[in-house]
């Protein structure tokens, strides 16, 4: 067994989980323990199956008080029929907690569903786009209505009560979602017009009086509530904030939640990718970038020419400075940090609190908040200036100047060099991309 608790060790530095050094390189994890800046949980165990054997490896992450309580916690579960018997009786607790609730595996499956869009938005379950635009607002617009804001919410919105099962629907989940730990607050809104009948307002509140006179299973309290509340009752903008913020924004009117769910359309984060054509002729060889000339204290990365007053960095495949070496580019009021592999980000006024794009802050990955890409369509290579985000085998310089960066690389018979600076007074970053055509073809 080997563990590593360094993540600058197992992933490397300027590398990803996609392509770790522990993993790529294959070379054995430390075995050390104590404080690093950057911590990582890392097992590894090596089998060896030989010709239609079967290997089975079961890894536990388990926490207890105290050391004494966690060692037995390892000896409980060392044995080696463990974990035939905790899934055992992990799956006797969700029959038990399904026949709780008199929900079958199928509804189930629809609440987790639903609950994917709770914990990370998508935008197939929200409000469409002019809604989300009319309804932005402060959290305390929510106050009045009791609700706090600091939970995600579900929305449901009825105006009739033949649809008042898609109610008791989300209810179940609701309860559902509590048994599985989720904070979540479900916002049931009677859009009816305001008279008389209050049969609609009655039934809403009878089936939420119902589901939480249900008994509790399970020790473990949630925090998320259920909120019945009356359009006619609440201000435009109040109703335009609710629609807004919802993770979830539902009609009791198209049916059950398992029919709207399949008449979801894919989704359209992640767009299917067209065909790549093949090149006519392999790509040339990407060529390694030679130190320039007469740089001084130069160490097999870089050094300084112009007299100090530039520094310059390269990196051939496999090369990464030990830290991100970055320029630091700005007048008084906007600027923008850029390393030696290309990534940084952008802010106005104020680095810390004005971030125009994404500032991941990771040391070891150094992950690029913005990114020139150069596309061949013949081929459908796609590379990029700098290092990252897409690195090839081929060379890459860096130099850093007072006031400006220049960033050159070579791929595919194509030399880019691009200077980034940012202009003494205006609050504009300008990136000035040269593309040299170094091939026989157009």
């Amino acid at each position: 067994m080997q563990f590593e608790t360094d993540r600058a060790r197992f992933i490397g530095r300027g590398r990803s989980i996609a392509n770790a050094a522990a993993i790529m390189d294959g070379r054995p994890l430390t075995n050390t323990v104590g404080t690093v800046l950057d911590p990582v949980l890392s097992l590894r165990q090596r089998v060896t199956i030989a010709p239609g054997k079967v290997a089975r490896v079961a890894f536990w992450t388990a926490i207890a008080p105290t050391r004494e309580e966690h060692l037995d916690l390892v000896d409980k579960h060392h044995d080696r029929s463990a974990f035939d018997r905790v899934k055992t009786l992990a799956w006797t607790q969700v029959r038990v907690q399904l026949r709780h609730l008199d929900v079958e595996a199928e509804e189930a499956a629809k609440f987790q569903r639903l609950a994917a869009p709770i914990l990370y938005a998508d935008q197939r379950f929200r409000t469409g786009s002019e809604a989300l635009a009319r309804g932005a607002g402060s959290q305390a617009g929510l106050w009045p209505q009791s609700i706090s804001g600091d939970f995600p919410i579900v929305l449901v919105r009825i105006d009739d009560i033949e649809d008042i099962a898609q109610v008791r629907q989300l209810l179940l989940a609701h309860e559902y979602w509590r048994l599985k730990r989720l904070n979540v607050d479900l916002v049931i809104v009677n859009e009816r017009a305001s008279s008389y009948v209050q049969d609609l307002q009655i039934a809403t509140e009878t089936a939420v009086r119902t589901s939480q006179s249900r008994p509790r299973f399970g020790a473990e309290a949630t925090l998320g509530a259920i909120y019945a509340l009356r359009s006619g009752f609440m201000t435009a903008q109040t109703r335009a904030l609710l629609q807004s913020v919802a993770r979830v924004s539902l009609l009791a009117r198209p049916g059950p939640i398992a029919d709207q769910l399949a008449r979801l359309p894919q989704s359209r984060l992640w767009p299917k990718p067209e065909p790549r054509r093949r090149p006519a002729s392999p790509p040339p060889r990407l060529p390694r970038a030679a130190a320039p000339g007469g740089l001084e204290f130069f160490n097999g990365l870089g050094g300084f020419d112009k007299n100090g007053r530039r520094d310059v960095t390269i990196l051939n495949a496999g090369d990464a400075t030990p830290a991100s070496w970055i320029n630091v580019i700005a007048n008084p009021g906007f600027g923008f940090q850029v390393s030696a592999e290309g990534s940084g980000f952008t802010w106005a006024e104020n680095g810390r609190e004005n971030q125009l794009t994404a500032c991941p802050n990771d040391p070891v990955v150094d992950p690029s908040g913005e990114a020139i890409y150069v596309r061949d369509e013949t081929s459908g290579e796609v590379w990029t200036p700098t290092a990252q985000p897409v690195r090839d085998g081929g060379g890459y310089v860096a130099r850093h100047g007072f006031g400006h960066s220049r960033l050159e690389h070579e791929a595919n018979g194509i030399g880019l060099d691009l200077l980034q600076f940012v202009p003494c007074a205006d609050p504009i970053k300008i990136s000035r991309l040269t593309v040299c055509n170094l091939t026989g073809s157009p």
